[in-house]
């Protein structure tokens, strides 16, 4: 594993803040658009985003089966006019992505923030009752063809000795959980197949998020303990030589 540490190029794709809601009584897609397509908070609506329902059905009197297809609107897609964040403002909750470059999580938190209460204000949600965050890593790992990735992943698991040692695809999961805290981290280790010349891009993902029992706790202050989980993940997946890649 790695110290943790800062690293001025972290190899961050993506870095989300996610909020679920239970959402006021009788809002519609409608009151959403309308709520929110006329504001000028530095944002624009890209386009609204949709939910699909799928349905098959046995018939018991030996029939063809039934299958039933209908598509809901949940919600807007917005753009920040710099093309730096992204908001994803729909009826069950609120997202607020970062696109690379990623700054600094005190960057990330203000715009949440900043947005979030726009959000509130024109939707009222009743309540929050999940946090979440989110950060999607690239790692290019300067792999020779055949390498051990034990060099670069703390605690991977390695090809055993008398198989073939060059790896065309892996795909590693973990469901984790803070007893401390009893919050949640799905932790996604993946081989991207778009190599680059002399990189070996490994996707490092990790979803840290808690549900509030009861709703409407410090949504801020929990944030900053996923962020800490988060981190202490990153850096227990990652070795001194990869971090060192980021410096």
């Amino acid at each position: 594993m790695a110290k943790q540490r800062h690293l001025p190029r972290a190899p961050i794709t993506e870095a989300l803040i996610d909020l679920q809601v239970l959402p006021r009584d009788g809002l519609t897609f409608s009151g959403l658009q309308e709520s929110l397509s006329a504001l000028d908070f530095g944002y624009y609506v890209k386009n609204p985003i949709s939910e699909g329902k799928f349905g098959f059905m046995l018939p018991a009197d030996g029939k063809e089966p039934q299958t039933t297809a209908e598509s809901a609107q949940i919600g807007l897609r917005l753009h920040s006019r710099d093309e730096k964040y992204v908001a994803q403002c729909r009826l069950s909750g609120f997202t607020l992505s970062r696109l690379p470059p990623y700054e600094a999580w005190p960057n990330l938190i203000q715009e949440a923030k900043r947005v979030w209460k726009v959000y509130t204000e024109r939707l009222v949600p009743k309540q929050i009752n999940r946090v979440a965050t989110r950060f999607i890593n690239n790692l290019q790992l300067p792999m020779a063809h055949g390498e051990s990735y034990q060099k670069y992943l703390h605690k991977f698991v390695d090809v055993p000795d008398e198989a073939p040692q060059a790896v065309g695809s892996f795909f590693q999961r973990l469901q984790l959980i803070d007893v401390d805290t009893d919050a949640r981290v799905i932790l996604t280790l993946a081989l991207d197949n778009t190599q680059s010349e002399g990189r070996v891009p490994v996707i490092l993902d990790i979803d840290a998020f808690r549900s509030l029992e009861p709703p409407n706790q410090d949504i801020w202050g929990n944030l900053d303990k996923l962020r800490e989980l988060k981190n202490r993940c990153f850096f227990g997946t990652i070795t001194e030589a990869t971090a060192g890649l980021y410096e």
